[in-house]
């Protein structure tokens, strides 16, 4: 499958690229904020479809234009992904996903017991 063809893209650290490339993921490794969002760029120029998932400390502070415009993108779906060394309480978390489920599915969901 080509990259074009790709259906997931995780732009990460090389220290993580081998664990997501021995899944079958297609990744693209970046040393830092600026190389992630050059990566980021070119990924929209290209068309790229499907989801893009980025490096979460690098996500934060790319460009704030930029991440506004890939937070609200349809095609592709871009999401920060958690380095998994922060903490985040149970109402954070529901509030990303009920976002990202949003942008997905076009509907604002409301989960049990929660506010969104």
């Amino acid at each position: 499958m080509s990259e074009q063809d790709a259906r997931l893209i995780i732009v990460t650290v090389p220290a993580l690229e081998a664990g997501f490339r021995l899944a079958g993921v297609t990744t693209r490794p970046v040393s830092s904020p600026a190389e992630a969002e050059d990566t980021l760029r070119a990924l929209m120029t290209e068309g790229q479809q499907g989801v893009i998932a980025v490096h979460r400390p690098f996500f934060e502070r790319i460009d704030p234009g930029l991440r506004d415009r890939l937070e609200t993108s349809i095609t592709p779906v871009v999401v920060s992904l958690s380095d998994g060394l922060e903490a985040e309480s149970p109402q954070a978390r529901r509030a990303r996903l009920a976002s990202l489920l949003q942008r997905a599915v076009g509907y604002h969901i409301v989960f049990e017991g929660g506010d969104e």
